[in-house]
């Protein structure tokens, strides 16, 4: 079980999908981030320890938030945080909080994907 203190949640984060939106113009439909629910969360900081273990794996380059435990949000979903729609993020993996407790947190695993190094 993972205590955080609820005053930490103190950025925003959505979490959708890219569909194709009309943009009314002549160029016609663009796809556009779309969100689906959006959540209060923490950044998560990693241990010094935890940073070298993932140097040179696909979770080098990877941020970590915490939001209270929601089922609605899976691996297929995108991400962006504090309305910044120029960084947008793909869900590399969910740590759900199977404890039976009142608060509870899952961990997400963020990765740029606007870099395009996927």
């Amino acid at each position: 079980m993972m205590k955080l203190a609820i005053s930490r949640l103190n950025h925003l984060i959505d979490f959708g999908v890219t569909e194709q939106v009309d943009m009314g113009t002549i160029d016609g439909t663009t796809a556009q981030f779309v969100s689906k629910q959006r959540l209060h969360c923490a950044f998560y900081q990693r241990s010094q320890s935890q940073q070298y273990s993932l140097l040179g794996t696909k979770l080098e380059d990877t941020i970590v938030v915490a939001v209270r435990s929601q089922y609605h949000v899976d691996k297929s979903m995108l991400a962006q945080i504090d309305g910044d729609v120029d960084v947008t993020y793909r869900i590399v993996a969910i740590s759900r909080d199977d404890s039976h407790s009142l608060q509870r947190y899952d961990l997400i695993t963020l990765k740029d994907v606007t870099k395009g190094d996927e």
